[in-house]
């Protein structure tokens, strides 16, 4: 169970460590260091949380955790740097209805599995919008999501018995399933507002 815990929480860092390698070598606009640094906040502390439930409850746990926990700390993370902060699902592998893609995120995500049918790799895939943005948002940031082998225990294609239960108790509707190592799970986003 410990081991388990440590490789998803890892996953979660590997995320926001990635928003940290994606930042272009000259300083980045403030805008866009604020949405990195939101998102570094948020893996670190899906992390040690992630950690915690797997620790506790495992897998059952962990999904539970991510039903009722999770959008509260992104919402709380997204708060404390003063942007909208969330993740979305790739089209049709929708788990949570919180995590549809708004208009521009499955544009996003539209343009990242075209990018990975060419040959990209999910690592790579980042969007940095800052031309044509609604009133009142500056700068919107996506980065691609890839499925790790640890993300398996609740995305692969074949999962306990517990864990179905857990899924279609909590996401009867759930779509997310059928994975492999490597697929674009989805994106993380950032949209950073506006200076009033």
């Amino acid at each position: 169970m410990r081991m388990r815990g440590w490789l998803l929480a890892g996953m979660v860092l590997g995320q926001a460590q990635a928003w940290a390698q994606a930042a272009p070598a000259a300083e980045p606009a403030p805008e866009q260091a604020r949405a990195q640094a939101a998102a570094q906040d948020l893996g670190r502390q899906l992390k040690a949380a992630l950690a915690q439930q797997l620790e506790r409850g495992g897998t059952v746990g962990a999904i539970t955790f991510c039903h009722e926990e999770a959008p509260l700390i992104a919402a709380r993370v997204g708060a404390g740097h003063g942007v909208r902060i969330g993740r979305v699902a790739v089209a049709g592998r929708l788990r949570s209805p919180a995590n549809t893609a708004e208009s521009w995120q499955a544009q996003g995500l539209a343009g990242f599995e075209g990018r990975v049918a060419a040959g990209e790799p999910v690592s790579a895939l980042v969007q940095v919008q800052r031309q044509d943005l609604p009133a009142g948002v500056a700068l919107r940031l996506m980065r691609g999501i890839a499925v790790e082998p640890m993300c398996l225990a609740c995305h692969g294609k074949e999962l306990s018995a517990d864990t179905r239960a857990a899924l279609q108790r909590l996401y009867p509707r759930d779509a997310a399933t059928g994975f492999a190592v490597g697929d674009l799970r989805g994106a993380m986003w950032v949209e950073v507002p506006a200076a009033q």
